[in-house]
């Protein structure tokens, strides 16, 4: 059911539920749409209101506008405030879910490049990714069929030849506004749902827990009026997630005296994005390149009927849809094709992984859009900016000190090169480099006009990492935060290491796994 909170008395404690999830995103809402049912009392806290669509309110997002190091200053200094919406449904409010499971690869150490590692292997995630990949409405979970797909896009990748570095890859995305938006999508479903209390206008505070901070007690939350803070209460469950996004995750433990921290103070360190390079380079071939080829590389609408039966067949609608409708009748989401690095590749190279788009401009011409993979740095940090405070509840805001390594300038250059190598053995006649990756990282080109220079990919992660030990990262494999019995985390903050691919669908099936470890307690 919905509720609103400032219909509660003031001063009011919300107690009886089994599971409290703070934060209805990526995260949140999928772990409330699979406990529908369960038997488990669930509360979802949301600190935006049903009606939201498009962008929130102002007051609400101002509580976002931290403060930026250095070199993101340089990059994209409204990087906090733009990449991330305080409201309901969160950022799946702006984004086109573009889809791809992460890599076998990068789940495991890349020794010489990256020691950091997931405490399982893709094969204890991908029941999770198939369910997860429904909520895209993407049809099949078959990205390494490629006659599929190439069948589907009308389409050819360059043909394989021996000592390629790079291999073809499929992506999707979903710009259906009643599904990628979240909370269009499954809000009816959760707002019938005996056994869940969406929560509106909750804004969560501060965490308390006990004295040896192994076990959370209540959350002290307070609701957003007139543009200031208005009543308080708190909240009392057995088990609780944190799914507040990468950056917020990590800042509301911090603001409950660093719950949750090691030893090592890996708390809110070794945040990652994907640098990106969208205009990388310009590739200029001898003869055109054939227009199946090109296809292959286009972005295109698919339209999939789904199978009457499980298990059964998808079947490709070529036919124009009489009703617009009817689109609903049918998996409707876009595809097209990509070059990725292979594992034999990333094990050579020793660099991170990445993936190439091409965009082509004329049968004979084609943009290098790169997106990579960035190792952990503990030094590209989250902290609390105590001189600053938000300008609804008065708390320290969060500061992002957002940093590059050698590593992922050698990772950028190599992609670069390999790249250029590739295409001149399917006839490209010159590779003109775009963006300056020459001295170190402070020496790219920057600038938010210019389409050369380097960008986030908007992909918060790693802040919290999953870990099998409390040594060496903040939650373990069951996403539960090591030394404190029933606190959880949701979202991106608790990647490991981040691959190439869009992370949401990775949060989503993160979020059903962890739903289902909830609903066996």
């Amino acid at each position: 059911m919905y509720q609103q909170a400032e219909t509660l008395t003031p001063g009011q404690s919300l107690a009886g539920f089994d599971i409290c999830i703070v934060g209805a995103g990526a995260a949140g809402i999928p772990m409330a749409k699979r406990l529908i049912g369960s038997g488990k009392k669930v509360l979802l806290l949301v600190s935006g209101q049903a009606r939201d669509r498009g962008r929130p309110e102002e007051k609400r997002q101002s509580i976002y506008r931290g403060t930026v190091g250095s070199f993101l200053e340089k990059v994209d200094p409204i990087f906090l405030d733009r990449s991330r919406l305080h409201m309901y449904g969160g950022t799946t409010n702006h984004f086109g879910f573009w889809s791809r499971p992460l890599d076998p690869w990068d789940f495991s150490p890349r020794p010489g490049y990256r020691e950091a590692s997931w405490p399982f292997a893709l094969a204890e995630l991908t029941p999770y990714y198939e369910a997860a990949h429904a909520f895209g409405h993407f049809g099949p979970f078959n990205y390494d069929d490629l006659a599929f797909w190439e069948r589907v896009l009308y389409a050819r990748s360059f043909p394989g030849q021996a000592g390629d570095a790079l291999e073809p890859a499929i992506m999707h995305a979903q710009y259906e506004e009643s599904l990628h938006d979240f909370q269009i999508q499954f809000g009816e479903e959760l707002k019938d749902a005996e056994n869940i209390t969406v929560l509106f206008n909750a804004h969560l505070l501060k965490i308390d827990s006990n004295a040896s901070q192994d076990e959370v007690m209540q959350l002290h939350c307070a609701t957003l009026e007139n543009g200031q803070k208005g009543l308080s209460f708190s909240v009392e469950a057995s088990s609780y997630v944190l799914a507040m996004g990468g950056i917020e995750n990590v800042r509301m433990l911090k603001l409950s005296g660093d719950l949750g921290n090691n030893e090592a103070d890996h708390l809110g360190r070794g945040f990652m994005v994907h640098p990106l390079l969208t205009h990388a380079a310009k590739v200029r071939f001898k003869d055109g390149i054939a227009t199946d080829i090109r296809n292959f590389f286009r972005e295109q609408q698919v339209r999939l009927n789904p199978p009457k039966d499980k298990g059964g067949v998808y079947e490709h609608v070529a036919m124009p849809l009489v009703n617009p409708e009817y689109i609903f009748d049918y998996d409707v989401f876009n595809a097209w094709g990509i070059l990725a690095a292979s594992e034999a590749t990333l094990s050579r190279e020793k660099i991170g992984n990445f993936r190439i788009v091409l965009y082509f401009l004329s049968p004979d011409e084609a943009i290098v859009n790169l997106n990579w993979e960035q190792v952990p740095n503990e030094a590209s940090s989250i902290s609390l900016n105590l001189e600053k405070r938000d300008p609804v509840f008065g708390q320290p805001v969060s500061h992002l000190d957002w940093q590059l390594k050698y590593e992922d300038k050698r990772t950028a250059v190599r992609a670069l090169e390999l790249t250029e190598h590739f295409l001149r053995k399917h006839g490209a006649l010159s590779y003109d480099y775009v963006t300056d990756l020459s001295g170190g990282a402070d020496n790219w080109t920057f600038g938010p006009e210019n389409p050369a220079a380097l960008a986030t990919g908007d992909h918060h992660m790693g802040a919290t990492r999953m870990s099998e030990t409390p040594e060496d990262g903040i939650v373990n494999a069951d996403a539960r935060v090591h030394g404190v019995n029933n606190l959880y985390m949701a979202g991106c903050s608790i990647f490991p290491t981040g691959g190439y691919a869009n992370p949401t669908l990775t949060i989503v099936a993160l979020s059903i796994k962890l739903a289902d470890y909830l609903k066996a307690l």
